[in-house]
């Protein structure tokens, strides 16, 4: 219906071209249709150009590059989000738009080769979102948007790490050429930057909303993991232990239903690979 009236709907203005087009995109998202959709937001990101405000652009420019992103078309949604940077930073308006722009660029890099170099860019472009997050929070120091996505960062920095020693460390038997292998102190190091980030945002989790229990959980889970990685299964199983004994003394209308099982479980699995 709406591509039938799109003709006429495109006759009364710059304001509703754009609003219409979005919408356009938005239903083509929902229904997969990713590169028509990619083709509105562009189109619509187009008209406001010459607005005094460059926020919708900037806003536009993302939603095409996540689009474009999601359809596989990575170099064309590195160029769509190097655009929404751009005007994110010029607005100053909205960190956190800005920082899911650096932190999706983080993971394009490692898109072709995961080696040191693609990783220290990958490692740069969360260390810039940091920044501006750290920022954001001198100013607002309670809130609570910017702390989880600082924590999110934290967390996808060592997700970069652990994807890094995952692929320079080869498989048993495995005498194929890749990236350069990591040295074992290199490993280490690199475990260990894991745990201390995950740890950083499970701290920072924890002190906001219970809606962010889930994600602390996941970041203890692959904290206890790296240390059992390190041949320290006594700090992985004190981590979760100190878990369920936190789970059992929280009130009942407190503990969801899942904690405690997953904690349980977690602690089994881990002590079962001691055996």
């Amino acid at each position: 219906m709406l591509q039938s009236a799109l003709p006429d709907l495109l006759e009364h203005g710059d304001g509703q071209t754009v609003s219409v087009r979005e919408f356009l995109g938005d239903l083509l998202r929902r229904l997969g249709e990713l590169r028509p959709a990619a083709e509105q937001y562009l189109l619509a990101a187009e008209v406001t150009k010459g607005w005094e405000d460059p926020r919708p652009q900037a806003s536009l420019a993302q939603s095409a590059a996540d689009v474009l992103n999601d359809a596989g078309l990575a170099e064309e949604s590195v160029a769509a989000y190097e655009r929404a940077l751009e005007l994110h930073r010029r607005t100053g308006a909205d960190p956190v738009a800005e920082v899911r722009v650096l932190r999706s660029l983080a993971w394009l890099g490692l898109r072709e080769e995961i080696t040191a170099a693609t990783v220290d860019g990958a490692r740069g472009r969360m260390g810039e979102a940091a920044a501006v997050l750290e920022a954001a929070l001198a100013a607002d120091p309670g809130a609570p948007a910017l702390r989880s996505e600082l924590a999110q960062t934290w967390h996808q920095l060592a997700q970069v790490l652990d994807r890094y020693v995952s692929t320079a460390l080869p498989a048993a038997g495995d005498a194929s050429t890749g990236p350069a292998p990591l040295s074992p102190a290199e490993v280490d190091a690199l475990r260990l930057e894991e745990i201390e980030l995950w740890d950083r945002a499970g701290r920072t989790y924890a002190e906001l909303s219970p809606g962010h229990l889930r994600d602390r959980f996941q970041c203890l889970n692959n904290a206890a993991w790296t240390e059992q990685e390190r041949d320290d299964a006594e700090a992985a199983a004190a981590r979760v232990s100190a878990l369920i004994e936190e789970a059992r003394g929280l009130p009942e209308d407190e503990a969801p239903d899942w904690l405690l099982p997953s904690a349980e479980r977690l602690l089994e699995q881990l002590n079962s690979r001691n055996r």
